[in-house]
């Protein structure tokens, strides 16, 4: 029961310290993301449903984009309604299903989460420049052991490999 304890404790401790340094790097390092997202006028479920979109192997309905991004199927229908008009998705009516709506990313849909990652990785980057050596080796070896997981190396940015 002492060993239960202490896991506990070190999970919560590591959660907290993890939380204070997403924080830290949400405050810090986002500014040009934002600056982009402005740029865009893209809403936040917007920005979701087109990560969701560039992530899924195939189409998706307009009810599953909905549940992904965990809106109402109306208002799934508006926000792809204004990414449709803005060229970044795609929409036409399921082969087997008429009624059916699916959707997919267009090529400047994918331009603009290329260009939100990038900013995301810019900020980071930023970030990293102000470690030390000593931090960097460190950062460096816990984040290598989370990259051998393959639930997390594949959300590393394009462009960079495992």
């Amino acid at each position: 029961m002492q060993a239960t304890t202490i896991d506990r404790t070190t999970t919560t401790d590591l959660a907290k310290g993890l939380y204070a340094l997403v924080v830290f790097l949400h405050k810090n390092c986002n500014s040009d993301l934002f600056e982009a997202v402005g740029a865009l006028e893209l809403t936040l479920t917007q920005i979701k449903l087109m990560h969701h979109l560039e992530d899924a192997s195939r189409e998706l309905t307009l009810k599953e984009a909905a549940d992904s991004v965990l809106i109402s199927l109306p208002a799934a229908s508006r926000t792809v309604d204004d990414l449709v008009r803005r060229g970044f998705v795609a929409r036409h009516e399921d082969s087997e299903d008429r009624r059916m709506k699916r959707i997919s990313p267009t090529e400047a849909g994918r331009a603009v989460i290329r260009r939100l990652n990038a900013a995301r990785l810019s900020g980071l980057e930023q970030f990293t420049e102000t470690l030390t050596e000593a931090e960097r080796v460190q950062l460096s070896e816990a984040l290598s052991k989370l990259l051998d997981r393959e639930d997390v190396a594949a959300c590393r940015p394009e462009g960079l490999g495992s």
